[in-house]
């Protein structure tokens, strides 16, 4: 469960140091005893380069408290639609967070050191804060700029018509672009003209914790380069009915299931989705209880049923490294791939679900009203 001892914060601090040394090997540097190098644009080595001056066991700690107090964030903000104004009872948001640890993404994420609930709590304070805020579509362009894949969001911003939260977030993104540039003009070309598209440098594609399109089809074709043109067309196929139900579902109001829809895009379609990326279960896994009648229905067993499955993780059940992968029978592959197959129930239930109101929050016995209030309100 948490044998990764900070691995990729390792190679975060290592990408910060080599800001303050050296910003011209930002993507050569190499730790002895850990081959995988930094790969994230250069405004993320600016943001890491204070975690490279604190000591380990400082940085570690640092880093998983943050990851903590993101992931109660994420669970604040994930439950305020449904709750409708009530405020959830300490011990209950206590409770669902300490729950939550054993979910394989979060648990992934804590132990390598990961960045993952920390940028999905920025996103989702972005993205469903009051539409009037200033400056509201910053966090996003900023999260962006340090890993790409939020770019996904600014889709969402497209096509619900939210154009200056998408200026904001556009201005803010090319910023941290700009400031890559003027810190090495060189290192910054190479990045964005060769090394963003070089796949090679973030690990084997077919390897099992590879949870997106382009791993399945590496590991049913049994080729190690992906999955190609029939890839780049399943993605084209997802990006535009995952944005027409993003947009669907913001226009009736299911904002969190928008996001949560918007994030599974992203996350089916990049090149590389490691498991710890799947932190987005936990907002996906409550819009199922908000805006699916099922869900609605039936919220405790579709809860247990949902975040069950991600705490079980089936993807590490079939035989995993050196190519195993490619000799996976029927059983295996289903189990090998759950997450993408999750993902398109959840989808699937999202897209079926009908145009209606969350059920009184008042049913439900986690929350309780604010001080004043009446129960008639």
């Amino acid at each position: 469960m948490w044998d990764h001892t900070g691995a990729d914060l390792k190679v975060y601090r290592l990408g910060g140091a080599a800001m303050l040394s050296d910003p011209d090997s930002l993507y050569t540097a190499r730790l002895r005893y850990i081959s995988m190098p930094f790969t994230y644009p250069i405004f993320g080595g600016v943001v890491m380069a204070p975690v490279s001056l604190l000591p380990w066991g400082l940085a570690y700690g640092a880093s998983i408290a943050a990851s903590l107090i993101a992931l109660v964030a994420i669970w604040k903000l994930s439950l305020k639609q449904w709750l409708n104004g009530r405020k959830l009872h300490p011990a209950v948001l206590i409770a669902v967070t300490a729950a939550s640890i054993l979910i394989e993404p979060v648990r992934e994420t804590l132990s390598y050191g990961q960045i993952n609930l920390i940028l999905c709590a920025l996103i989702l304070y972005d993205v469903l804060g009051p539409k009037t805020r200033m400056g509201r579509g910053v966090w996003l362009g900023l999260a962006a700029g340090i890993k790409l894949t939020p770019l996904v969001f600014f889709g969402l911003l497209l096509v619900t018509r939210q154009w200056k939260a998408l200026a904001h977030a556009s201005a803010a993104f090319v910023g941290t672009v700009l400031i890559g540039f003027l810190i090495t003009p060189r290192t910054a070309y190479e990045y964005w003209t060769h090394l963003i598209s070089d796949t090679s440098r973030i690990g084997g594609l077919a390897y099992s914790g590879n949870q997106s399109w382009n791993g399945f089809l590496a590991r049913l074709t049994g080729d190690l380069d992906g999955g190609g043109h029939v890839w780049q067309g399943v993605v084209l196929v997802t990006v535009v009915a995952g944005l027409w139900l993003s947009r669907s579902l913001w226009r009736r109001g299911e904002e969190l299931a928008a996001v949560s829809t918007t994030a599974l895009i992203g996350l089916m379609c990049s090149p590389v989705s490691w498991s710890h990326h799947w932190v987005w279960v936990i907002p996906l896994g409550v819009s199922l209880l908000t805006a699916t009648p099922v869900g609605r229905r039936y919220p405790l067993p579709t809860a247990l049923t949902w975040f069950g499955l991600f705490m079980i993780a089936p993807i590490w059940w079939p035989p995993r490294g050196n190519n195993q992968e490619f000799d996976w029978n029927f059983v295996q592959v289903l189990a090998g791939n759950s997450y993408l197959w999750l993902s398109l129930a959840a989808a699937v239930l999202l897209t079926a679900s009908k145009a209606s109101r969350t059920k009184p929050p008042s049913q439900f016995p986690w929350s309780r009203r604010p001080a004043g209030s009446s129960r008639r309100a």
